[in-house]
């Protein structure tokens, strides 16, 4: 009886173990299938490159409108909303919706004309939010619908867009205006409007206390304080114009800026580099050399890379060392770019043209042998 006995908590104790090692390998699955893309507009090609920032390889190539600038994801990282520009003889006013699921596009809306860079969603993402260059308004698009649900009239040629953390109110660089205009999210008016010189690109804190802005004439990034939306000035110095994209760490700490030395000469924009702000002090802290003609950038959701577009390149940059750690090849000439988190077996990697049978998922597959081991190491105690 005691042999029996010990028989059974023997393995008891065994499948309790295998159990505990099948929901850890569960566990590393779900962990390994949470990848992240990186999606880089083309203009010269009208399309769009996937980069799996696992590899740093381009997977996927997705065809969009005329000459695609801005683009932007949703928090979810099921969609990604492009930004067709078009030309001088024919003017774009769409905005091409890719599903990430597939990478093909779904869906094409309507907006005012020239949608520029700055187009960005808003942190439920519920809202894209899109600058149109030519139409000096922004268009609202219902993430839900696809459809156009209000345009604000604001300055001449609104460039940058950036919105509050908690989705209340949304901002406008408009740089021949020299101002930015100040939207209220909820009734789609413009509340404020606040004297810059040729502001550029934007972006908010984390904590929704300011608002950057990257002056395009002079080597200044003004600073907006969203309780009192009363403007100070950050002096770059170094000769550097921030004519160009601005962005703010997740964790508020740094701001980093695209510089262009002794202004916006044509000569000298493949002299382009990263700048690093301390927000403590507003002093430039470092300064990374990245492609020629150095056009955006995002930073990954965990703050630790940089994603620089410029010439048919994108630069990863390591924030914790500020250098340069890998370039991606896209083969053509690189512009806007999103960050993008999903989940990698809802991937279609459009590289290839070969269509598999259903599969059963990845965590099936896994418990499989274990079951038989656990099967196995039961019969062997018995």
């Amino acid at each position: 009886m005691k042999e029996k006995r010990c028989d059974k908590i023997r393995r008891r104790h065994v499948l309790i173990k295998a159990l505990g090692i099948m929901s850890l390998a569960l566990l590393m699955v779900n962990t390994v299938n949470a990848e992240s893309f990186v999606y880089v507009t083309n203009a010269d090609r009208d399309n769009v490159s996937v980069i799996d920032t696992a590899t740093n390889k381009v997977i996927a190539k997705v065809q969009v409108g005329s000459n695609p600038l801005g683009i932007v994801a949703t928090p979810d990282g099921k969609k990604v909303y492009v930004a067709n520009f078009g030309s001088l003889d024919f003017p774009g006013n769409t905005v091409s919706v890719i599903d990430t699921a597939t990478n093909t596009v779904t869906d094409t809306v309507t907006v005012g004309f020239f949608p520029y860079y700055g187009v960005t969603v808003s942190p439920d993402g519920r809202n894209i939010y899109v600058p149109n260059m030519g139409s000096g308004n922004v268009s609202v698009i219902d993430t839900a619908t696809n459809k156009v649900t209000a345009t604000v009239d604001v300055g001449y040629h609104p460039v940058g867009v950036a919105v509050s953390p908690d989705g209340k109110k949304v901002y406008v660089s408009n740089l021949d205006s020299g101002t930015v205009s100040v939207i209220d999210a909820a009734t789609y008016t413009v509340i404020d409007t606040l004297n810059i010189v040729a502001p550029f690109w934007i972006d908010v804190a984390p904590n929704g206390k300011k608002v950057y802005v990257a002056n395009c004439l002079n080597d200044t990034v003004s600073v907006i304080d969203t309780v009192t939306n009363k403007v100070t000035t950050m002096v770059v110095n170094d000769g550097i114009y921030p004519c160009g994209v601005i962005k703010v760490n997740p964790k508020g700490t740094e701001v980093y800026f695209s510089g262009i030395r002794e202004g916006i000469n044509e000569t000298r924009w493949n002299k382009t580099a990263v700048y690093i702000v301390d927000t403590a002090t507003n002093k430039v802290t470092g300064k990374v050399k990245v492609g020629s003609l150095f056009t955006e950038m995002v930073v990954s959701p965990d703050g630790a890379k940089v994603y620089t577009t410029g010439g048919k390149t994108v630069s990863i940059i390591d924030t914790a060392t500020n250098n340069v750690t890998a370039t991606v090849d896209v083969g053509d000439e690189s512009f806007g770019i999103a960050f993008a988190n999903f989940t990698a077996s809802n991937i279609t990697d459009q590289s290839t043209k070969t269509t598999s049978a259903k599969k059963m998922p990845a965590e099936f597959n896994l418990m499989i042998p274990i079951i038989m081991i656990v099967f196995y190491i039961q019969k062997r105690s018995t």
